[in-house]
């Protein structure tokens, strides 16, 4: 298999069935051996028995999913899990991302081979936001230009879930997110690993579709306070050193500033005692900020180390299983729902 592209979705009866059809109609023209793997992931209005018929009429179309609501990460780890594509590529079902864009991101991977990971941005010149209400632009800029300067990586889209992902580079990853929060966890773990990122522009597109002669217009279930609040946390925690380093020499240059400032004081014959005291102050905490940063540092290096340990036992588990079962469904629910998937460090 070269192509395998997973379409999380949940409660989408309207538009499951056409935005299936159109995706299937478009892959068709991919040059590649693909196969589409759609994850219910919990839903309660009947869509996932829509998905479920139409996978059994198509060979090629692939139908997974769990009784409950679990979030859009659990969503991909499942379908990623059960991927047989050497290439994997992650979108909305609905092509909001564009009607070419599996097959953008595939010729991508194939143009270049040392790159691992590839994501769609419309914040790129070439991209953009097309009938998408503005304050969710407006928001989505902000928020990944405030993850970017956190994280550090360079990545314009932190938070789309339109990739494109080697295999062999995906799986190497211990991934534990069940929320969109796996976005990040992706880039951060991805960047811990030395793995290559690139970026492509891309339009998204909210668009409506039609069902029965009607018109049904996208909606978006996401909480966007409660998304900005758990994307910042995720982001500002992701490499904390930074900011305690920061603190520690802007502490560290206003002691120096202010014990100098106290030292002409003294010289003149004024007052310089409180100055001097402040200085001090700073100086302290400024050195207790700074052994603050190694120790966070050195809490950075071990959390790595155990990434790579769980990437290891993770690779081990799946050769245990493929010598059991075989790759596929059955695997994942095994490895996934197992202790080991399931612990978070």
């Amino acid at each position: 298999m070269d192509v395998s592209v997973i379409c999380p979705f949940y409660n989408e009866a309207e538009i499951i069935e056409p935005a299936i059809e159109e995706m299937l109609a478009r892959l068709d023209s991919l040059d590649a051996e693909w196969e589409l793997i759609v994850v219910n992931d919990g839903s309660t209005d009947g869509s996932e028995r829509i998905a479920e018929r139409l996978a059994g009429a198509r060979p090629r179309l692939r139908a997974l999913g769990y009784r409950f609501n679990r979030g859009r990460g659990y969503a991909l780890r499942a379908g990623i899990a059960a991927a047989r594509g050497a290439i994997i590529v992650t979108t909305e079902i609905d092509l909001s991302w564009g009607e070419r864009i599996v097959t953008d991101l595939v010729e991508v991977m194939r143009s270049w081979p040392d790159v691992d990971i590839v994501v769609a941005s419309p914040h790129l010149p070439g991209g953009g936001y097309r009938n998408v209400p503005f304050d969710r632009v407006w928001l989505s800029r902000l928020g990944n230009r405030v993850i970017r300067a956190c994280m550090f990586n360079g990545v314009t889209m932190n938070t789309g879930m339109t990739r494109a992902y080697r295999r062999r580079a995906i799986l190497s990853l211990p991934l534990f997110e069940d929320g969109k929060e796996f976005h990040l966890e992706v880039i951060l773990k991805a960047m811990a690993f030395g793995l290559k990122i690139r970026e492509i522009p891309a339009l998204l597109e909210w668009r409506d579709h039609k069902r029965q002669g009607r018109r049904v217009k996208r909606k978006s279930s996401t909480q966007v306070g409660r998304l900005i609040f758990s994307h910042s946390l995720f982001s500002v925690f992701a490499n904390p050193v930074r900011y305690v380093w920061a603190m520690s020499f802007a502490a560290l240059g206003l002691g120096a500033g202010f014990f100098l400032f106290a030292s002409l004081l003294f010289y003149w014959g004024m007052v310089s005692a409180y100055t001097a005291l402040l200085s001090l102050s700073l100086l302290i905490l400024g050195i207790v900020l700074f052994v603050l940063g190694v120790v966070v540092k050195q809490g950075n290096m071990i959390q790595r180390e155990l990434w790579m340990l769980q990437s290891r036992q993770m690779k081990q588990e799946r050769v245990e299983d493929d010598e059991t079962e075989g790759e596929g469904e059955r695997g994942y629910f095994r490895a996934d729902i197992g202790k080991t998937r399931n612990r978070k460090i």
